[in-house]
């Protein structure tokens, strides 16, 4: 290994390397941030997800609860919103 004792500068081509690699370096950093900030994005979907499904089913418990003390126990058609009685 050659020891540097005065000013030298970087062949052309080794330069060049260094600079490609360095803005190779900030590109990735720049991707696995962006990678970072759509993951927090997809778990405050996830949360706001999970908190419009317990909305929904107390939505369905209190729509069941109420046709059940209006109709009884029954079977009904979404499409159509036929009541039969169960059998």
């Amino acid at each position: 290994m050659e020891t540097v004792t005065e000013n030298k500068v970087l062949a052309q081509e080794e330069l060049q390397t260094l600079k490609t690699i360095q803005t190779e370096t900030q590109a990735l950093i720049a991707e696995l941030g962006e990678i970072e900030l759509i993951k927090i994005q997809i778990e405050n979907r996830r949360k706001r997800a999970e908190d419009f499904l317990i909305e929904l089913e107390e939505k369905e418990k209190i729509f069941t609860s109420s046709v059940v003390e209006k109709y009884g126990r029954v079977n009904i058609d979404p499409q159509t919103g036929e009541i039969t009685p169960l059998p």
